[in-house]
């Protein structure tokens, strides 16, 4: 699957407040062939998901954003992680 520039930012410009959640992809029900390769395993979530910067999860519509920076994303997620686990305990 190929997605031109153009087509990758009019997804990152979607607007939130227009998403419908019903058209949106529930990530927390999205599988991935862990065995394939990090690309494969990319393109195969963005097929599934359609929009990589808007979705659902569960009843929640979520924007995303995405930065180029060193840090990777499991960085950011145990990042996120431990500043939840100082907000409840």
């Amino acid at each position: 699957m190929y997605l031109s520039e153009e087509e990758l930012h009019r997804m990152e410009r979607a607007d939130i407040r227009k998403a419908v959640l019903d058209n949106l992809a529930d990530i927390s029900k999205i599988k991935l062939d862990m065995k394939k390769s990090v690309s494969a395993r990319v393109e195969e979530y963005v097929q599934k998901v359609g929009n990589p910067f808007l979705v659902r999860v569960g009843d929640y519509v979520v924007k995303i954003g995405y930065s180029d920076c060193e840090e990777t994303l499991n960085d950011r997620m145990k990042q996120y992680i431990r500043k939840i686990a100082e907000i409840k305990y």
